[in-house]
Formats: structure tokens, C-alpha cells, sequence
């Protein structure tokens, strides 16, 4: 039996192709919200949303594109007509040492796991107040308060979630 503590509630959760997310959705789901799920493998989306059933859509999505970042949020709305929880869960890592690590490498990185993060949440967040309730998760990393060698960029991005989160909740 389904619990049905967030019925009527959608959640939109980036990065649900991995492990982490994967295992986010399918708690959220079983909490009765609808799920709408985002990562880059479409066989591992197509497959949790067999899982889920029908309070659920896979959208295959690269956030390091704002006219994807952008489709995503258009096609959950157009779908589920709110987003309620957002789980910012995606993230990627390019590791180098500092001196070694390219223009490319820190953008990438930074881009999604940062970027998108914000970009999400400001789309987000007009939904939530519409609505007058929202959440917003944001899944970081512990590099993110230590730092680790070869992980700058990542760190830098998993610090900047972990700030930009606060923000968010002290203005929201």
C-alpha cells in the first residue's frame, strides 16, 4: 500500500539515473507524490519509470543547456501543472589537479552541478509561491566543506549548492 503523505505534490528530481536519485524517486513515489524523473541514461529513466507507473515522466535532459533546463520544466509543468519539491540532485566531476585542469573541465563541472542548480530552483520557486508550499533538497557532498586533491572544481560547485541553498532559504 502507498502512503499518501504527499499526494498532490509533484517532485521533480534531477539526476534520478544514478543511484542516489534513482533511490529518492522511489521514496518519493511510495510517499504518494508524482515524480517527474531527469538524467542523462535514458535506459535507467525508462526503467524507473516502469517502476513508478503512471504518476510518473522521464525527460532525458543535459543541465548544462539552458534550453534543456528550460524544456524540462515546460514539459513537468505541462504534465503534473506544478513543481512542489524540487531534489537538486545531479552532479558530475572532472577531476584534475588545479594546475592541470582546463577551462573545460571547471565550466562542465560548475555548470551542472552549480548552474543548474539555481536556474532550477528560480523556476521552481515561481511554482512554489503560486502555490504558497514548496521544497527544495539540494544533495551535496562532503568535498564540499573539506575540499579533496583533484576535486577543485567539484568542491568549489558542492560548496557553492550547500550556500546557495541557505540563501534560498533564508529569502524563500
Amino acid at each position: 500500500m502507498t502512503n499518501s503523505r504527499l499526494k498532490n505534490k509533484t517532485a521533480l528530481v534531477t539526476g534520478a539515473s544514478g543511484a542516489i536519485g534513482g533511490s529518492i524517486a522511489k521514496k518519493l513515489s511510495s510517499l504518494g507524490a508524482n515524480v517527474i524523473l531527469t538524467g542523462t541514461n535514458k535506459k535507467k529513466i525508462d526503467d524507473l519509470k516502469k517502476k513508478l507507473g503512471s504518476n510518473c515522466l522521464g525527460l532525458i535532459a543535459d543541465l548544462s543547456k539552458d534550453k534543456e533546463i528550460g524544456y524540462l520544466f515546460e514539459q513537468s509543468i505541462k504534465k503534473f501543472k506544478s513543481v512542489d519539491i524540487l531534489v537538486n540532485n545531479a552532479g558530475t566531476n572532472r577531476d584534475a589537479l588545479s594546475i592541470r585542469m582546463t577551462k573545460e573541465q571547471w565550466d562542465e563541472v560548475i555548470n551542472i552541478n552549480l548552474s543548474a542548480t539555481f536556474k532550477l530552483s528560480q523556476l521552481a520557486i515561481k511554482s512554489m509561491i503560486k502555490k504558497k508550499w514548496g521544497r527544495i533538497i539540494g544533495i551535496s557532498s562532503i568535498i564540499g566543506l573539506s575540499g579533496n586533491i583533484g576535486q577543485a572544481n567539484y568542491a568549489a560547485s558542492k560548496a557553492g549548492m550547500i550556500a546557495l541553498h541557505k540563501s534560498l532559504a533564508l529569502e524563500f
